[in-house]
Formats: C-alpha cells, sequence, structure tokens
C-alpha cells in the first residue's frame, strides 16, 4: 500500500489549486470519477462540483478515482481512499459519484467493491455512507445504474448541490441516525432535480421491454423535472486544478457556452442543456486576462460548437495566451476569424458524414462546399494537421455514404498538403434526440463498413485513419437506452466477463426499432422545452427527408 500511497502524493504535488481542509465538525463527502486519475482530472464537470462542495464552511470534499491496472493487487487487504487525507472511503459520510459516460458503469461497481461498501442500495444499513450521483448520464438515463444511489441528480450540480447540503442539514439535525437517510429521501423526493430510485418499480417482459412503471411512494412524482443553472451567464465554469498529469497537460479549462444552438438530430447536447446558455463575455475577458502571466499557459475553451460563440474573434485577439478549442463548425463565422487563430499543430473539422443527403438526415446543415473553402483557409494558414469526424451506421445510411467519406476525404486531400487524422465513430442512438427510437445498425455490417474504410483509406497518401472499436460502442448504445435490468449486464462487465459474449444477449434490444407509444426507461425525466411529441416529430422529420 504504501507503493500506492507514493503514486498519489506524486499526483498531488504536481497540482496547482487542490483543496485542503481540516475535516473537523464537517460533513465528509468524497468525490469519485470512475475511470483513472488521468482521465478524471480532465473532467471540468468533476472539477467543478469539487471545488462547489468544498466553497461551503460545512463541508470538505476530497477526490479518488479507479486505480490503474497494476496497481489494483495492492488494494486486495486494503480499501481504496481519497486523495487528500487517505481516508477510507467507507469512512466518509456520502459518496458522490459523476457521471459522463456509459462505458464507465462497470467502474461504479470496481471501485465500491474496492471500498467495501456493498454495491446494491438494498444490502446497505444505516452506518454505510450514502450513495449520490450526478452528471449528464444521470439526467440522460440513470436506470441501469439506479439500483446504486440512494440519491440521484436530475441536473446541473451548479443548481443541486446546496439545495442539497441544506436539506442534508436540516434532516440530520431532526432525525435518528437509523431514519436519516429514509427521512432524507422523503424530504428531497418533494424537490425539483432529485430522483430517488426506490420510490418506483420498473415492470418489464423477458426481452426488457418495459410495459408498466409502478409509483411506489404516495408523495413521488410521475415525472423528475431537471434543474438547470440559470445564471451561467455569469457563474460559469472553470478549472480549479491543473496539473500536467491531465489529458490536457497544464491546460486552463474555461466554459463558455452550455448546450448547442445548432441541435443535430444525434446529440445528446443541443437537447438535455436546454437552454442555450453562454458566458458574459466581460467576465470571460476578466477571467482570461487574470490568468497567471508568469506561468503561461494554454487555456482550453470549452463548447459543444466554439464558433457559436460570436464575440470569439475579440477572445482571439489576446496574445498573451494561447488558446486551444475542440472542433469547429465549418461555418461563415469560422471563416471571418480563421485568420486569426493561434498556430497550432493540428485542427479539428466535423463532418460527421460524407455526403450532403446524409447530413441533411443528421440536420448537421454544412456543405461540402462551405468545408472545402473552410480547408482552404487552413491551408494557407500553415496547419500541421487537418482531423475529420465521422460516424457511420446513422440513420438512412446507405452502402454509398461509406463511399462518399472516401470521396470526400480525396477532395480535402488535393487541398490540404499536409497530414489529415480521419477518426471514424460508431452511431449511438441516445435518449432525449429526434433518434432515441432509432435502431442501432446491425454489427456485422458496421464492421465491414470500417474494414473498407480502413482498407481504401490507406490507398490515400497522407492519410491516417482510426476508428473506435465496435464493441465498445455496442456497449456504450446497450447501457446508454437500457432499463434495469441492464443492471446485471454491467455487473458481468465489472466482474470481467467481455461484452463480446454478452451482446448475442441484447442484441435484440440493440437492433429493434423502438416506436412513439413504447415506454422508455428515461421517459419519467423532463427537461425544459423538450417534449417527447417535439422530438417525434424532429424524427419523423429526419426520415421523411427523401420520401
Amino acid at each position: 500500500m504504501r507503493k500506492i500511497v507514493e503514486k498519489v502524493n506524486f499526483l498531488l504535488k504536481k497540482e496547482k489549486g487542490t483543496i485542503r481542509k481540516d475535516p473537523g465538525g464537517k460533513i465528509k463527502v468524497c468525490l469519485i470519477y470512475p475511470n483513472i486519475y488521468r482521465i478524471g482530472i480532465s473532467n471540468l464537470g468533476f472539477q467543478t462540483v469539487y471545488r462547489l462542495f468544498n466553497e461551503r464552511k460545512d463541508v470538505v470534499c476530497e477526490r479518488s478515482f479507479l486505480p490503474a491496472e497494476e496497481d489494483l493487487r495492492e488494494y486486495e487487504n486494503k480499501s481504496l481512499f481519497s486523495y487528500e487525507s487517505k481516508i477510507p472511503l467507507y469512512e466518509f459520510d456520502i459518496i458522490a459519484f459523476s457521471l459522463s459516460f456509459e462505458n464507465d458503469y462497470p467502474n461504479i461497481m470496481r471501485i465500491l467493491q474496492l471500498s467495501k461498501i456493498p454495491i446494491l442500495r438494498s444490502e446497505r444499513q444505516s452506518f454505510h455512507p450514502l450513495l449520490i450521483a450526478g452528471g449528464v448520464a444521470c439526467f440522460s438515463n440513470p436506470e441501469p445504474f439506479s439500483e446504486i444511489f440512494d440519491v440521484i441528480f436530475i441536473g446541473e450540480s451548479e443548481a443541486l448541490i446546496h439545495v442539497f447540503v441544506n436539506k442534508y442539514i436540516s434532516v440530520k439535525n431532526s432525525s435518528y441516525e437509523k431514519d436519516f437517510k429514509d427521512n432524507l429521501k422523503k424530504e428531497l423526493i418533494k424537490l425539483d432535480g432529485f430522483y430517488i430510485p426506490e420510490a418506483y418499480e420498473e415492470i418489464s417482459d423477458s426481452s426488457g421491454k418495459i410495459y408498466e412503471r409502478k409509483i411506489l411512494w404516495s408523495n413521488a412524482p410521475t415525472k423528475v423535472k431537471k434543474v438547470y443553472c440559470k445564471d451561467f451567464y455569469e457563474k460559469f465554469s472553470s478549472s480549479q486544478i491543473i496539473t500536467d498529469a491531465s489529458i490536457f497537460p497544464n491546460m486552463y479549462l474555461v466554459e463558455t457556452m452550455r448546450g448547442c444552438p445548432f441541435r443535430c438530430r444525434f446529440c445528446l447536447i443541443g437537447y438535455v442543456y436546454n437552454p442555450v446558455r453562454k458566458a458574459s463575455f466581460e467576465k470571460l475577458k476578466i477571467k482570461l486576462s487574470d490568468f497567471d502571466d508568469t506561468q503561461k499557459k494554454t487555456i482550453g475553451l470549452i463548447a459543444p460548437s466554439i464558433s457559436a460563440y460570436k464575440e470569439i474573434g475579440d477572445l482571439l485577439k489576446n496574445e498573451k495566451i494561447e488558446l486551444s478549442f475542440t472542433s469547429l463548425r465549418a461555418d461563415e463565422l469560422t471563416m471571418r476569424i480563421i485568420d486569426n487563430f493561434p498556430k497550432r499543430r493540428t485542427i479539428t473539422l466535423a463532418p460527421e458524414a460524407g455526403s450532403e443527403r446524409l447530413r441533411k438526415v443528421i440536420k448537421k446543415g454544412i456543405s461540402e462546399e462551405g468545408f472545402l473553402r473552410i480547408v482552404e483557409k487552413i491551408e494557407k494558414k500553415g496547419f500541421e494537421n487537418l482531423k475529420l469526424y465521422f460516424m457511420i451506421g446513422l440513420p438512412l445510411e446507405q452502402e454509398e455514404d461509406i463511399e462518399e467519406i472516401l470521396k470526400f476525404i480525396r477532395k480535402l486531400r488535393t487541398i490540404f498538403s499536409r497530414k489529415i487524422i480521419v477518426s471514424i465513430s460508431i452511431f449511438v442512438p441516445k435518449p432525449h434526440t429526434p433518434f432515441q427510437w432509432h435502431r442501432m445498425d446491425d454489427f456485422y455490417i458496421v464492421r465491414e463498413k470500417l474494414k473498407k474504410l480502413k482498407r481504401d483509406s490507406l490507398k490515400i497518401k497522407g492519410v491516417n485513419l482510426l476508428h473506435e472499436v465496435p464493441k465498445y460502442a455496442y456497449m456504450e448504445g446497450y447501457f446508454s437506452r437500457g432499463n434495469r435490468s441492464a443492471f446485471s449486464v454491467i455487473k458481468r462487465v465489472s466482474e470481467g466477463e467481455n461484452f463480446s459474449k454478452i451482446f448475442g444477449e441484447v442484441e435484440s434490444q440493440l437492433c429493434s426499432q423502438r416506436n412513439f407509444h413504447d415506454i422508455l426507461p428515461w421517459d419519467f425525466i423532463e427537461h425544459e422545452g423538450i417534449t417527447k411529441e417535439l422530438l417525434w416529430k424532429e424524427y419523423k422529420k429526419a426520415l421523411s427527408i427523401f420520401d
């Protein structure tokens, strides 16, 4: 165990912004990211929750992560502990999981086993920590992991954490220990943004199709309203901790926008982060200008589509800092401001589909001509690498659409003279999007499409094509739209069973079309301005584009 403690201390020494507090008399929270440190510390939402909890004088919030594979043996007779004070997780009052990605679900169980905490809520006693969860996965579809948690946050942390802690203290002061958890849940269920899974029962048939959702508690609402941060304009997120051990080494992340106005039909962000909110330009300029000039580092601007932040051109004029973003939208604003971009090795565009026809289906709204003009400017600007994101397995995709991806790359090759990196992902239908009813493409057909793309891209000089492992895309697809029966599959994967062997058992759920009147596991979540009827109308519009 000494080896693990030394490793953790080495990581902590690299951090700037770590919060250390005396735990005496405070509510002890351990915030967990269900993946290894390097991935978890790179997540801005995780860092925001860490800061929000610690802003309170009555709370001390520490952190823990999934240990690296080579370190697991060290925990055979010891419990997983917090990074800051090395306290075993089972000694905390609250264990809070930050959940962003479906394929991390098996890690929840691994972490609880390493922490000597029962996985199932029904198996825990009053002396065990209260288990809570938040993050985009929670207000997308929490049902696959709902048997684990006492309380699940349906909404954004800025709007819920202080409400939760205040209610926790109020109920704690008026309850006996053995009744505390039950009393807390009975109070929280009355409030928007808190889901108490044990107040409901999901009844499904042998195929996994839900035919009834029972309400077990008399005061449980039929719908749980997702709560959002209404003052994001002034309270936008930024990094609490900077470290070179992150995926973004020594990068200070700033969230410039939450939600996306373009609402591509496949994208969760455009729907569950409604309404779209922007950071105050004046406050953003102050935050960037206050950044430590003596330790010049990269600033990463976080937004689903950075060009939707219209003042981005003015931010690029700040010569004191090197700004970095994710992918860019090939639109007119990008055309206007690209000359002001800081010189970077790689610039990323996301065509998503190779054909104009399929881009209309997914509502990408960008023409091939627009992409070509942007790439011409990128070439003149002197960027070393051009990275492109495409998806396959999209609704209404035909065989010729795969060839269109290759044709599109060849056209760009004639314009861009340096290295082109092509990243191919597999379409996963997400809850609360117009494609939530759509089936995933057949696994073996997708595998053949990837083989063709890989084989034919080798004939294009200077192009490096990468793609995700199909197994993980289908696991993500099953977990993202699963009901409570998905819990058993998550458990099997957490115990080391390969999802490829389980795939045959769940293939029918992944590759079957769903209908408007089907009860979807996440139907109980109410998102601002997004109704099932609206999504269905948008879905039918996509399917009828070429009728």
